[in-house]
């Protein structure tokens, strides 16, 4: 089996890409399917996240890709790191809860909460980063700019994944999903580029969904307004400042350069 993932790896690296996302958005929605109840749906969601990891790490495994080395840690890549941390935490409800614009629901479920997050940012960081990102790079590995045109049509497959949430959250929440998830993507593929270690992207992500999910269903673990005037403004401002960095530094990356 591992020779034949690895000749359709190397073969038909894109499509091998597009068939694994596929897969995954399909594992990732089993517990849609039906209403199983709150707490199965629970269960069943982190266990078909932990299979589908199973499976790309597996496969990852069989066409010698590696997820976990000893990390880079120069001064850009703790840049980036920290610059797109700042960005995920920004995501928080911060100034909301300060202001007493949001508040904590009661009997929130809290640690189910940070457990459910966490596995979304484990299973699409290992399946997107850890798996498809190398695929693609070997689709553009003899072209000019490859690491670049590796991040962008990775991150372009990651968010176009989050399309089939128009079935559920309707059109125009799914586009904005579509939109901001092309540029999380970006972010943690760059950092996934620099460090060469998916445990950078993973804390990334989790934090994001941890900030950016607080107030969705099924945990409404806060009630509110967010989105003051000064939340907007440094939203802006960390947004224009993170892509400027982000877009020089990966234009400007050298694969063998010290990080």
């Amino acid at each position: 089996m591992k020779d034949k993932i690895r000749e359709s790896a190397f073969s038909s690296p894109l499509m091998t890409a597009i068939a694994v996302s596929l897969f995954s958005v399909a594992a990732f929605s089993l517990s849609n399917v039906y209403d199983f109840g709150e707490t199965a749906k629970f269960v069943i969601d982190i266990v078909c996240r932990a299979l589908a990891v199973f499976f790309v790490a597996y496969s990852a495994k069989a066409c010698g890709f590696k997820m976990f080395v000893k990390p880079k840690t120069g001064g850009i890549c703790l840049l980036l790191f920290v610059l797109g941390l700042l960005v995920c935490v920004n995501n928080f409800p911060i100034i909301g809860f300060a202001a007493g614009n949001v508040a904590l629901q009661q009997n929130a479920r809290i640690f189910r909460y940070i457990v459910y997050c966490t596995a979304i940012g484990v299973s699409e960081e290992v399946v997107f980063r850890g798996f498809i990102m190398p695929l693609v790079g070997l689709k553009f590995r003899d072209k000019p700019r490859a690491p670049f045109l590796t991040v962008l049509v990775t991150s372009a497959i990651f968010s176009l994944c989050h399309i089939f949430n128009i079935f559920s959250a309707g059109v125009l929440p799914t586009v904005l999903q579509v939109g901001y998830t092309f540029l999380t993507g970006g972010l943690f593929g760059i950092v996934y580029l620099f460090s060469e270690n998916l445990v950078f992207p993973i804390i990334l992500h989790t934090v994001f969904d941890l900030g950016g999910l607080i107030f969705s269903a099924p945990f409404g673990i806060a009630a509110g307004n967010m989105w003051d005037v000064y939340t907007v403004i440094i939203t802006a401002a960390l947004g224009v400042i993170a892509t400027a960095v982000f877009v020089f530094a990966l234009w400007n990356y050298k694969p063998n350069s010290k990080n």
